[in-house]
């Protein structure tokens, strides 16, 4: 419902904005907000392999902030949805030594369509490769017509037994990468991964939220915590976007136009910032950040609206300068909120 809230919101922006001038330039922005921040959903993940190929401890470790002994619930051949700590995930588990995978995968895909795709394999039975991906390939083509081709994530599970006895981990990555391109399997280069270890897995984040539709980038750069570079670069698109309508709002004749458009504008940008960081979004996250400020930062605030209208009301340059302090003062308080809640 809160969500729901805010979007209506947003739509009451865009409102406002239609009615002042110089303004179709933003539309962009606040489309990619709308998508990027109340459109938003979970990543969708399916998992392709064979049994104790450690698909589910690999998908703990990628959204575990600490060590829990509670099972995660993935139930194999369902889309499941998967909240821990924050993290929403709908996962998908298909073994494809089951002789119902096939049905399985084209129920799932009557409900959902994946974002991505996980190829498991365990580096002592890369013996096995070739079968599994001939299996995985045969089910890929099942996509509905006009679906785009799913980016398939080659992963080698266990790498922390890789390396011990006659087991190297780029021969085995490099015989693995020799099987997929021999079976003409189009996937992104194998990774060693390991879900114990946490080996390859901050790389693996970072490539999964770079690889998902917009509108699954928020919930999967907060739900993945080791995405961190991930939270901080969607952080800045946000901000951008904010500062971009900012700027137009502050190029408008209209004085006081600030407090209608900006003041939501900037609060709903500390409140996506706050929730990309894996904390609730609501008034309290974002107190703290204003206590964080501090009086000096609060007043700093105060004299920017003050700035804003009082130079629209002089005629010709009091436009560019409301403009400049507009943009300033939303990509200052963004940064602020960047600093305190996904680099702190």
């Amino acid at each position: 419902m809160k969500d729901r809230a805010k979007e209506l919101a947003l739509d009451q922006l865009v409102k406002v904005l239609d009615r002042v001038p110089l303004v179709s330039s933003v539309k962009n922005d606040l489309s990619a907000l709308r998508s990027l921040l109340y459109r938003r959903r979970p990543p969708r993940i399916v998992a392709l392999g064979l049994g104790g190929s450690g698909r589910s401890c690999l998908l703990r470790s990628l959204i575990e902030r600490r060590p829990v002994r509670d099972p995660l619930d993935t139930d194999h051949g369902h889309w499941v949805r998967v909240e821990h700590e924050g993290a929403k995930v709908d996962w998908l588990e298909i073994d494809l030594d089951d002789p119902s995978a096939r049905s399985q995968w084209k129920s799932a895909l009557e409900k959902e369509i994946p974002d991505l795709v996980f190829l498991t394999f365990e580096p002592r039975n890369v013996q096995d490769a070739k079968r599994i991906v001939e299996r995985a390939k045969s089910l890929l083509p099942d996509l509905p017509e006009g679906t785009a081709a799913l980016r398939v994530f080659a992963l080698l599970t266990h790498s922390d037994l890789i390396g011990r006895g006659d087991l190297d981990v780029e021969a085995e990555r490099n015989g693995l990468e020799a099987k997929i391109r021999d079976c003409g399997l189009d996937a992104d280069p194998p990774r060693a991964v390991s879900a114990i270890s946490g080996h390859g897995l901050e790389a693996l984040s970072e490539a999964m939220v770079l690889a998902l539709p917009e509108e699954a980038r928020l919930e999967a750069a907060r739900g993945l915590i080791r995405a961190k570079e991930a939270r901080v670069r969607i952080g800045n698109e946000i901000v951008q976007a904010c500062t971009a309508v900012s700027v137009t709002v502050g190029v408008t004749p209209i004085p006081f136009s600030d407090m209608v458009v900006l003041g939501p504008l900037q609060a709903m940008m500390v409140s996506a910032l706050a929730y990309l960081s894996g904390r609730s979004l609501g008034k309290k996250t974002v107190a703290e950040w204003l206590g964080s400020l501090g009086v000096v930062g609060g007043l700093g605030m105060g004299l920017r609206y003050s700035a804003q209208t009082i130079a629209k009301l002089v005629p010709g340059a009091g436009n560019v300068v409301s403009a400049g302090v507009a943009g300033a003062g939303t990509t200052a308080m963004g940064q602020s909120a960047i600093r305190y809640f996904l680099k702190s």
